[in-house]
């Protein structure tokens, strides 16, 4: 089991890792995009300053594993962007396990409905969101290229 802090309980190192293992990910699959750099590099601003939160996951040493973040979309709506891992972590159900804390977040924020977008390729983390109760919906304009998914839980 993982505990999860937010970016401001984390350490330096551990926020750090928001931005490491993002990268790292995007670029094995896909491309950086303009809004990811600036999201990567940016976290408070772009994120919690907006009244949004990056979630740490740590392992038992409290070493960040995975890192995701929940934008404030407005009108009670959140996006659940951005989760990145340590690969050497890759199937421990850490993922699974940083959604729900994800959506926990989301609950005490009031929100009503939760996004995401991803890309049909990324099976095993499509499976991940549809366990934890997202649901595809339609396809909406989105900032980056890569998206061909949305996919929403409602909490209210």
């Amino acid at each position: 089991m993982l505990t999860f802090v937010s970016f401001s309980e984390a350490t330096s190192t551990q926020q750090s890792t928001f931005t490491t293992f993002n990268k790292a990910w995007v670029e094995q699959y896909f491309v950086l995009e303009e809004k990811d750099v600036y999201t990567l590099e940016h976290p408070q601003a772009s994120i919690i300053d907006k009244g949004g939160e990056v979630l740490i996951g740590l392992d038992k040493t409290s070493t960040s594993v995975i890192t995701c973040a929940m934008l404030n979309a407005g009108n009670d709506i959140y996006e659940l962007s951005k989760m990145g891992m340590d690969q050497a972590h890759k199937g421990k159900g850490y993922a699974e396990q940083i959604v729900n804390a994800a959506i926990d977040w989301a609950n005490t924020q009031g929100a009503q409905t939760i996004f995401l977008e991803s890309n049909r390729i990324l099976t095993n983390a499509l499976y991940v969101y549809e366990k934890c109760g997202f649901v595809e919906v339609p396809m909406l304009p989105s900032p980056y290229a890569r998206a061909d998914i949305r996919m929403e839980l409602q909490l209210r």
